[in-house]
């Protein structure tokens, strides 16, 4: 297997957060990436409320995006003219204190002491530092921040400034900031390098009982406005100045401060996009509700949420510390950074940084969805939602193509068009369409909501189920091919019969049959709506089940192995071994071309297929593919250890999983990509929850049933975790010597162990 680098673990081992007793300027960077607060609406990277110049400030709202033109050199037919870039908002965060007039900067002055924690169950930001000026004076401060589950506009703030050794003025000054731009990297293809300025003209500016300003786009026209309103709790006299500036607010405070009394700032910042919310009186009333709850009550709240979110999805390794907190550290940043109004989605990397530019890609259905699923189904179901309202730009975007019919969703986006200018690894992943009908299935299987089949998914069952139709033909042998697209490994390109396509297709085909079936059977009413609204004729979906059937999957009799496509096999293969360290990842150093003439996979593709639908295949099969494939993965995406390790676990290679395993759960806390700077890796995340629960605990649905095979690896006592299904709550045990499992909730359910039947009750 590849060799990782054996990098040592980033911050002190404890479960439940992560800490830096020390400021190293240099992790300053990925940290702000590490360190961010947010709520599926709103996120703030974890940059210094002083700001720090080695560092990028980020405040992003999901789906909150600028257009702009793609250009092209030679542009044709179905070419995406447009594309969205998910835009950095104004900043409420900022603050500048100053003693007797010297500025607080932790790069100057000597640094006492600091402390910063982010932890998993309160969902709090908290620093705190003993800084002292060049003067000799010393002043503890402390500064607390969150970003509201109560209110999803909302971020509060909590700052307490000390003098220690001395009484003098204290200059606070808090600014609402709209001045910020997007970062700039000119030689990462991954980051948006499009806005080089700002982006937004300024409509409004207010400042007088509280702070307002109203933004919008310069091409897209989207609006959005925030307001500020803080308080200053102390017994010492203050004078205060209000000012405005091109694009931007501060309130300076002057502040008679006497040693060792505290100065308490509470402060408070919410932003909307909603047209109803967007004017100056909306928001004044929104902050005097936050302002008269007041910190404490958002911290309690806050402090609940995540208590009922830890209960509903516990899991805990009971042997290392390590891997449990970066479990935990990776599952709270996908409850951070997922959309839970059906409008919303997640981004590639949440909200906590730029990169691939805030778009949506489909690692929500083959990677985050599972994780919701079982642990929040509500929220599987809103992200499912999210591909029902943008339902109508997937057949514009299969009308561009040239299809007669169908839905083709597009392979990044934002606001449901696509908006990749590079289709060989774009637009021709047409197996996004399965992959959203696979978590359908996924989702239906687990909730048995067969209202939401009926009230949204059957539309998109439909048009997925005939835009395969439409793509596929059938060859002189009477199979059902899938020509000129790419599978997950963008290594290989526009290629035919990509065999993860083609199965996952056919699982669309077959499933979309079976649910208009279903609806024909078990509601007529409905079915007939639905024929007259898609112009469903009565014969259509028995042919999309021949398809199905008829699917071709390639398959080399000499390797006794799948092929990952029709020709992968037949090209030379490429010897990573004998590649320099520093060519790595191979997409930034080889063009797309000189890739696609060898057999090298940058992330699990036939492999995958083998991850998610494991009984279609035998052990045998699986390890020869397993033992051909893995040596030609680089895994320069984060989405590939994962199901390398859940593969592994299935075949007996302990090692290997576990080394898998070890990669995808700290990807970020370690940064073993590298880029954690930009933001997230949240497809891994979701990837970390998948390797315990699917693939040591070896979990699979199998005929509308529960099965495990559990495993265990040599340096765990035991391990635990909890799962929802059809409206029960499941709790799974496995030590050394045997595997428990009870039921927390619900009626008595069969499951299987080692395919043996289990009756819970």
């Amino acid at each position: 297997m590849k060799k990782f680098d054996n990098i040592k673990n980033r911050f002190p081992v404890n479960p439940w957060d992560i800490s830096e007793k020390k400021y190293n300027p240099s992790d300053y960077f990925t940290n702000e990436t590490l360190f961010a607060c947010a709520n599926g609406f709103i996120g703030v990277r974890g940059s210094f409320e002083e700001g720090n110049y080695l560092g990028h400030s980020g405040t992003y709202i999901n789906a909150f995006y600028e257009s702009n033109k793609i250009e092209y050199g030679e542009k044709y037919v179905g070419y995406p003219s447009e594309g969205q870039s998910m835009v950095n908002v104004a900043n409420s965060i900022k603050i500048e204190i100053s003693i007797d007039d010297e500025i607080l900067d932790i790069n100057k002055g000597e640094l006492i002491d600091y402390n910063r924690k982010l932890d998993f169950r309160n969902g709090i930001l908290k620093r705190k530092i003993i800084w002292k000026t060049q003067s000799g004076k010393k002043a503890e401060i402390s500064f607390n921040r969150l970003v509201s589950f109560e209110n999803k506009h909302l971020i509060a703030q909590k700052i307490e400034i000390t003098p220690l050794n001395f009484d003098g003025e204290i200059t606070y000054k808090s600014f609402l900031d709209g001045t910020i731009k997007n970062y700039i990297d000119e030689d990462d293809p991954r980051i948006d390098n499009k806005f080089k300025k700002s982006v937004f003209k300024t409509r409004e500016l207010y400042n007088d009982e509280f702070m307002f300003l109203n933004q919008i786009t310069k091409k897209s026209g989207k609006e959005y406005s925030v307001g500020l309103k803080e308080s200053i709790i102390s017994k010492s006299k203050y004078k205060v100045k209000k000012y405005k500036d091109t694009d931007k607010l501060y309130n300076e405070y002057r502040i008679k401060a006497k040693k060792e009394k505290t100065i308490t700032i509470e402060k408070f910042s919410v932003y909307y996009t909603e047209m109803n919310y967007l004017k100056k009186q909306k928001i004044e009333v929104e902050l005097e509700k936050a302002f008269e709850k007041g910190w404490d009550y958002y911290e309690k709240f806050q402090k609940e949420y995540l208590e009922k979110f830890w209960n509903d999805s516990y899991i805990k390794i009971d042997g290392d510390d390590a891997l449990t907190q970066g479990i935990r550290f990776n599952m709270f940043h996908l409850l951070q950074s997922t959309g839970k109004d059906g409008y919303t989605n997640i981004g590639a990397k949440g909200l906590t940084g730029e990169g691939y530019e805030g778009h949506y890609f489909w690692d929500t259905e083959t990677y985050v969805l599972s994780f919701f699923l079982y642990t929040q189904p509500e929220t599987a179901k809103k992200l499912l939602e999210f591909r029902y309202n943008t339902l109508d730009a997937a057949r514009d975007r299969a009308k561009e193509m040239s299809h007669t019919k169908g839905a083709l969703y597009p392979w990044r986006t934002i606001n449901g068009y696509e908006c990749s200018s590079y289709y060989p690894a774009g637009t021709a992943q047409y197996h996004i369409n399965a992959d959203i009908a696979f978590a359908l299935k996924q989702y239906y299987q687990v909730t048995d909501d067969f209202d939401f089949i009926k009230s949204m998914g059957i539309e998109i069952l439909v048009e997925t189920a005939r835009l395969w139709e439409d793509a596929g033909s059938y060859n002189s042998e009477g199979q059902f091919c899938i020509n000129c697209v790419t599978g997950p490994d963008e290594y290989t390109a526009l290629i035919n019969n990509n065999y993860y396509t083609n199965l996952m297709a056919a699982e669309n085909l077959s499933f979309a049959s079976e649910m208009v079936e279903k609806i024909k059977t078990e509601s007529p009413e409905i079915y007939q709506e639905l024929k007259n609204k898609l112009k469903l004729s009565e014969e259509e979906h028995f042919g999309w089940e021949k398809h199905a059937e008829k699917m071709f999957y390639p398959y080399d009799e000499k390797l006794k192995i799948n092929a990952q496509d029709d020709s992968f096999l037949s090209k030379p293969i490429w010897e990573l071994d004998k590649t320099p360290k520093e060519k790595f990842p191979l997409l930034l150093n080889y063009h797309p071309l000189v890739l696609y003439r060898y057999q090298v996979i940058k992330q699990a593709d036939l492999i995958l297929a083998e991850a998610l639908l494991p009984h279609k295949f035998s052990d045998e099969q699986v390890k020869r593919d397993y033992d051909y494939y893995e040596k030609l993965t680089t895994h320069d995406s984060s989405l590939s250890t994962c199901i390398y390790s859940i593969v592994a676990n299935r075949i007996g290679y302990e090692k290997e999983a576990y080394e898998y395993f070890i990669n995808t759960s700290r990807t970020d806390l370690d940064n073993y990509q590298g880029n954690t700077k930009d933001g997230i890796h949240s497809a891994s995340m979701a990837g970390t929850w998948l390797g315990v629960v699917m693939g040591f605990g070896g979990m699979k649905i199998y005929n509308n049933e529960l099965h495990f095979d559990p495993k265990i690896p040599e340096k765990w006592n035991e391990y635990t975790f909890k799962i929802k299904f059809k409206n029960r709550i499941i709790k799974v045990k496995v030590d050394k010597t045997k595997a428990d499992y009870s039921l927390e909730k619900g009626e008595p359910l069969t499951i299987y162990n080692k395919g043996n039947k289990i009756e819970l009750s």
